[in-house]
This record gives C-alpha cells, structure tokens and sequence, in this order.
C-alpha cells in the first residue's frame, strides 16, 4: 500500500462536492506503492459539483488525499502525459475522472508527487436505462 504520508483514501461517507465517496468507488478500493490503483469504481451520473460540463457529469471518479508529506503552493494534473490543468492552487483533496486505461500524475511546485494507473481497478458497467413495454 502506498504510504499515508503520500496519499490517503477518503472514508465512504466523505461529501466530495456532492457525492460520497461510496458513491465513487468501492470500499476495496487500495493504491499500490508502484501507483497501480485496483478496486472497483461504480459508473457515477448526474455528478454536477464536478463539473459543469454534462459531458463530464457521469463516468468514474477516483477521489484521494495527498498525504501529509506533499505541500507547496501550486499544482499540475497530466492525464496520460499532457497537462490538463497547471499551476493551480495547491489543494490536497482531488478527484479525478478516469477510465481502464489512463495515468494521471500531480505535480506540485513543477516536481512529480505522485502518479496513478488504472489497468488493474474494475470498472462496473454502466446502468442500462429501463423502458416500459408498450401495450396496444
């Protein structure tokens, strides 16, 4: 498991901008010392406190703390290698959008915190929507 110093997972019943985090994922879920994250995500809809961009409202969220070991004043997120938000305000509490096969890494202060795989998590899939059958 990775060091508590570095990252920490959130308790289930944590409030992550309108989720919990037993809405995200699984209580099984554990981060490797390699990075390697494996537990379940559940497919998440209608996730607003995110974004408010719909098309990034539903799919899997991987939300975490960096531990105590990790400071500074500003921070870039790199989804698979290119930057996707830089020098924005440190804050330690994060959540991601990710699928099977993304990396996402934190920098802080421009040096590499902590990076993240996702090959070996299960992703449950995505609930069908129901339709009543008509009768006439």
């Amino acid at each position: 498991m990775m060091s508590p110093d570095l990252v920490a997972l959130f308790p289930a019943g944590q409030d992550l901008l309108g989720k919990t985090a037993g809405d995200l994922v699984g209580e099984d879920l554990k981060v490797l010392n390699d990075g390697t994250v494996t537990g379940t995500f559940h497919h998440v809809t209608g996730y607003t406190g995110f974004s408010s961009n719909a098309e990034e409202q539903s799919g899997y969220y991987f939300p975490f703390k960096l531990g105590s070991s990790v400071s500074g004043e500003t921070m870039t997120f790199k989804k698979n290698g290119v930057p996707t938000k830089t020098d924005i305000p440190f804050d330690a509490d994060i959540v991601f959008r990710v699928t099977a096969g993304d990396t996402f890494a934190v920098e802080v202060d421009g040096a590499p915190a902590v990076a993240f795989r996702f090959a070996k998590a299960t992703f449950e899939p995505a609930a069908r929507a129901k339709t009543k059958a008509r009768k006439g």
